[in-house]
């Protein structure tokens, strides 16, 4: 019930202004792959040292989303368990904004892509720390507002993604550690 109650407030705030416009945006697929492809750029432009090895984590980490979120959770499971309606579709007083997404809306796939992608680069670039959590926090509100997810289904997400981007550092460190030991024999 209260999840309910979450997403009709953030739905109907500010609904019918710019930040509709704001939240769709966030929310597109292509828009997404622009942003995420520009900062993959700037990474490799600004960090002549590192960069194809945070590349590499980063790329590691989306599959890691891939595989566990949209094909675990949003593709095997629900075919055994079922799956949980997005708000739009559940109740008709919720408002649907961008894409009308009908597959499952637990995860959150968006905030989950998000958050391991802003994982990984806040743990590699530690002072732009606050950047990526206002990414984080813009794209979860953005699901919320648009219809398309419950609190519980970002926040899950977000948990998903948070070690998606830990699991793929702490892959990528170890694999660079150990070619390291390799080469000093």
């Amino acid at each position: 019930m209260i999840d309910f109650q979450i997403v009709y407030f953030l739905n109907h705030l500010a609904s019918g202004t710019f930040v509709d416009k704001i939240t769709v945006l966030l929310s597109s697929i292509p828009f997404l792959a622009l942003f995420w492809f520009i900062v993959f750029v700037l990474i490799l432009y600004f960090d002549r040292k590192d960069g194809w090895r945070v590349i590499s984590v980063l790329i590691i980490a989306i599959i890691l989303h891939f595989i566990i979120t949209e094909g675990l959770f949003k593709q095997f499971l629900p075919q055994i368990f079922g799956f949980r309606l997005r708000p739009y579709l559940e109740h008709a007083n919720i408002i649907p904004l961008g894409v009308l997404s009908i597959d499952a809306a637990f995860p959150s796939g968006h905030v989950s892509s998000t958050m391991a992608l802003s994982t990984v680069f806040a743990f590699y670039y530690r002072r732009f720390w606050p950047f990526a959590l206002v990414l984080v926090i813009s794209m979860a509100f953005s699901r919320i507002h648009n219809g398309m997810h419950y609190l519980t289904d970002v926040l899950a997400g977000g948990i998903l993604g948070f070690f998606y981007g830990l699991a793929a550092v702490y892959l990528v460190n170890y694999f660079y550690q150990a070619k390291r030991l390799d080469k000093k024999d």
